[in-house]
Parts: structure tokens; sequence; C-alpha cells
């Protein structure tokens, strides 16, 4: 199941930047040589079974990806992307400053940051913020959401994101894109379907 870890809710609120980046380092330093002692961890499921460490490395990921869009977003409000020196388009942007992202994931970073500045998103936000809703499956729920949109009714809008949501969350982006056909017949517009 993707997207079934959480983040620490009140963990690093009150951090000052300084502080999370020298967190950040030490999670960077925790990583490097990890294949090297996983021999350590007892075989099977459970939080100290390679299962648990695996969910561990995975929140960390999406933890990360979660970072890469906040840090979008506010170089998107200070207008750095557009019109900072060198010019870029906000994907440019992300692939240069976030390399790990020229392999792919660009776009889903910028499209979820922009979505994020909508109020309609909230559910979308809330839910990556959580830690429930991976950055991609974000990306999946927008894109299918908009198509949606104006083939819901407005009582309808919410409860057609939500379950959009609850489906990427539990199934992942491949199962979120499937489901049209079926909110559109539950959710959506006389003849919508």
């Amino acid at each position: 199941m993707e997207g079934n870890q959480r983040h620490g809710d009140q963990a690093g609120r009150c951090l000052s930047l300084a502080e999370r980046r020298e967190r950040f380092a030490a999670a960077r330093e925790a990583l490097q040589g990890l294949a090297e002692v996983t021999w350590q961890c007892p075989s099977g499921g459970g939080p100290d079974g390679l299962a648990g460490l695996m969910e561990e490395v995975d929140a960390l990921g999406m933890a990360c990806d979660l970072g890469r869009v906040s840090v979008l977003r506010d170089a998107l409000s200070r207008g750095e992307t557009p019109g900072g020196s060198a010019a870029m388009t906000p994907t440019q942007w992300v692939r240069a400053h976030a390399p790990s992202t020229k392999a792919g994931g660009a776009a889903a970073i910028v499209n979820v940051a922009t979505a994020f500045g909508k109020a309609v998103n909230q559910p979308v936000k809330e839910a990556v913020e959580s830690g429930r809703l991976p950055v991609r499956s974000a990306a999946t729920v927008v894109s299918e959401f908009e198509k949606l949109s104006p083939l819901l009714g407005d009582l309808m809008q919410e409860p057609a994101l939500t379950t959009l949501v609850d489906i990427a969350a539990d199934d992942g982006p491949n199962a979120c894109r499937k489901v049209r056909p079926f909110i559109l017949a539950r959710y959506g517009l006389e003849d919508a379907l």
C-alpha cells in the first residue's frame, strides 16, 4: 500500500531552519552505508524487522518530497523562478536545484506546489502534509480532479476529491486514474457520464 506512513504530528514544528538543516545532514549521514548494516535487522515484518526499516526509509523519502514542494512554494511566492537571476520555468528551477528530479518527478512537484495555493485542494494538501499521500499520487489526484470538477455539482466537489485522495492513498496513482467513471456515476451532474 502506498502512502500509509505517518510523520510525527508535532515533531519538528518549532525547529529553526538552521536546526532543520543540521537534521537533514544527520539523516543523509545515517543513510550513507545503510547497506553495510541492514544485516543487523531481523528478517520479517514488524517495526524492528526489515519491513519496519523499509517503512522508516520510505517515510523519510516522502518527507523529502514534501520538503521539495515546500521550498518550491516559497520560491514561487518570492518570484525566484521566473524573475530570478536565471529566469527559469518552475520545472527548470526544480531540476536545477534538485538534480535527482532530472530522472523524473519535477513536474509533479511543480503541479502539487501550485495546487496547494488553491483552497479547493486543501484535502490534498492535508493528506500530503500528514504523510498519508505521496507527492506523485497527489499530482495525479489534482490532475484527475481538474478533469472531473466541471462535470460535478457544487455540493459534490468535496466528496469527489476526498474519494480521489482516499483511493490514491490506499492504492496509488494508477487506481486513482481508473475511478473517473465511478466518480462521475456517483457524484457527476446528470448525463455527465
